[in-house]
């Protein structure tokens, strides 16, 4: 995630980072009123993304070795062929995560509007 993150500030154009400086700006402003304002959006798709990958970490080690949780439950049920619950458990799963994402796209349209505007 770190890396991630570097690349999208490295991704700030050149040019805004000039035009501050020509007006006058030291490091600290320029990082704070230029670069982290233009990379922001991006930062907040990289942990939509990273937020994916947490959730498949979890069920992974939840099925390898948890006595509880969701990946605990399917692989319960797998053991005494409870297909229903199997497909109950993949189904939250799939529910929470896809709430998950909605919540970050919702927050990524509601933080930054200009960018969805046509």
């Amino acid at each position: 995630m770190l890396l991630m993150i570097a690349e999208d500030v490295r991704r700030v154009p050149m040019e805004q980072i000039e035009a501050a400086q020509t007006m006058g700006a030291d490091r600290d402003e320029i990082v704070m009123r230029v670069i982290m304002p233009s990379a922001k959006p991006a930062i907040l798709d990289t942990l939509r993304v990273t937020m994916g990958w947490a959730w498949t970490y979890l069920v992974v080690a939840e099925l390898v070795a948890a006595n509880s949780g969701l990946g605990f439950a399917v692989l319960k049920a797998q053991r005494f062929l409870q297909t229903d619950k199997i497909f109950a458990g993949i189904i939250l799963i799939g529910l929470f995560g896809l709430a998950t994402d909605q919540c970050f796209r919702w927050a990524h349209r509601r933080s930054f509007p200009w960018l969805y505007r046509r």
